[in-house]
């Protein structure tokens, strides 16, 4: 995708929604992979037609591409000119599909895609070279160096799958060794039907999440490919999110395997078929989409520095969303029918009326939603069961009630180092709950997060405790990685 990246070339407009034409324009792409296409002389029925109809196709062609737009954004227009009028339009492509001819838009026309991330080849966790043994070849290099090498894949020929391949170039007395990556997703065409775009762009917003559960990070993708038949397309559209680089990373190592850190998860942890632990971490979504979207905006905030008190509600936002998860239905079906016996009882009409409008379910408090997960998460990393936490607690549920009830006149009694803490440390009890619900071990919990020196410090300050590590390795990959 990166030979895409500022590129501007002149283009003609052949088609814009049922309208054939032939018209000059120019077509740029930004340092962020947005589409810009800007056309000079427009007739007024087109120029018309494209300023009301922006979900319009438009089907255009350079030098070396042929672009299919799906929608765009209008976002400059002019006219020149009295008697012979002259109208040009700028606008934004929604979704743009690059390829050598051009691409077929249906509601469902597409049969696989391909995805590449920033961390990409870390986040899959699988290495295609064997170890080196570099010891004393500084100044003895031997006169021959075998490198073991081989393709690795995880998940089946359908749904998910991830791919490592190896990259050995010679660059004049230089040899460089990289790895080339992709996660797929394949139709099974016994269960579903062919894609759509949006059924593509679902699929990698449920991916990216899942990864910045495993990483602790924001993570966007760099690459998106989708194929329609024998045609392969690049695509440039929403889930496209560039991220410069990361604040932990120089730039010049950023997206490479310059940094291997073993705090970081990987897909090829479950040592399963991903496909399914994709599908499951979807359904958790589905069933609690706010505090996963909480869990999204407290990374894009450390992201940008940035930390208020509305950083440490959002933590607490995502605890009650994951701690009240388990069985609602069936809770509420109990509470209704204890209520109904209840009822049944009382002979005096307004107490029945009473006990109907003002006895309801509320569920579990916050109170009882920070000691489940606070309780859950020691016994995984620190096999704790019996550990008062009172205090803390009281202290979390002040300053909660403080910072989201302006009646609350009580003041809080957590400094703002307190807070960040806390935030960190239910950010990563969050992603415990999550993996542990995906089947991840707690033994490969405790050891990636034993690495996490930000979390072990806030650990041991806020809650007393120490993660519980086993002798072992983090799995091949970060063994490996870290010798060469």
């Amino acid at each position: 995708m990166k030979q895409l990246l500022n590129y501007c070339k002149s283009c003609t407009i052949e088609q814009v929604g049922e309208v054939k034409c032939s018209i000059a324009g120019l077509i740029r792409v930004s340092e962020n992979y947005s589409v810009r296409i800007e056309t000079k002389e427009l007739s007024r029925e087109l120029y018309q037609q494209m300023e009301h109809n922006d979900n319009d196709i438009i089907y255009l062609k350079t030098v070396d591409q042929h672009l299919t737009i799906m929608g765009y954004w209008v976002i400059d227009r002019h006219t020149r000119g009295i008697e012979d009028v002259v109208y040009s339009i700028t606008c934004e492509a929604k979704k743009s599909f690059w390829g050598n001819q051009y691409c077929s838009i249906e509601k469902n026309c597409f049969e696989d895609f391909t995805v590449q991330v920033t961390e990409g080849v870390e986040l899959i966790g699988l290495t295609p070279y064997g170890e080196l043994d570099i010891k004393d070849t500084l100044f003895h290099m031997p006169s021959e160096i075998y490198i073991d090498t081989n393709i690795k894949r995880i998940g089946k020929d359908d749904g998910f799958s991830c791919f490592v391949a190896p990259i050995v170039q010679r660059i004049g007395t230089d040899i460089q060794l990289g790895i080339q990556y992709g996660i797929q997703y394949i139709v099974n065409c016994s269960h579903e039907c062919i894609l759509s775009i949006s059924d593509i762009e679902e699929k990698i917003h449920i991916l990216i999440l899942l990864l910045e559960i495993l990483c602790g990070e924001r993570i966007s993708t760099t690459r998106i490919q989708v194929r329609q038949k024998e045609e392969i397309y690049k695509y440039l559209g929403e889930p496209m999110l560039l991220k410069e680089r990361l604040n932990t990373f120089d730039r010049e190592h950023f997206d490479s395997c310059g940094y291997v850190r073993r705090k970081i998860f990987k897909l090829s942890d479950f040592h399963q078929d991903i496909d399914k632990v994709i599908s499951q971490f979807g359904e958790l979504y589905i069933e609690d989409r706010v505090a996963f979207e909480a869990y999204q905006q407290l990374m894009m905030d450390e992201e940008l520095q940035i930390f208020t008190v509305n950083n440490f509600l959002k933590a607490m936002q995502m605890v009650e969303g994951i701690e009240r998860l388990e069985d609602r239905q069936k809770i509420d079906k109990e509470f209704k029918k204890d209520k109904h016996r209840v009822m049944k009882r009382i002979t005096d009409e307004k107490d029945r009326e009473f006990v109907k409008k003002y006895c309801n379910n509320l569920g579990e408090t916050f109170r009882e939603c920070i000691e489940k997960i606070i309780k859950s998460c020691l016994l995984v990393l620190s096999e704790i069961d019996n550990f008062c936490c009172e205090d803390i607690i009281t202290k979390i549920v002040n300053d909660r009630n403080v910072y989201t009830h302006a009646s609350h006149k009580n003041a809080p009694l957590l400094s703002q180092a307190d807070l960040w803490g806390l935030t960190y440390c239910f950010e990563v009890f969050f992603r415990v709950e999550v993996l542990i619900k995906l089947g991840l071990s707690k033994e490969l919990i405790r050891k990636r997060f034993s690495y996490d020196r930000t979390f072990v410090a806030y650990y041991e300050n806020l809650f007393g405790q120490t993660i519980k590590v086993e002798n072992g390795g983090t799995g091949e990959y970060d063994d490996i990685m870290q010798s060469i």
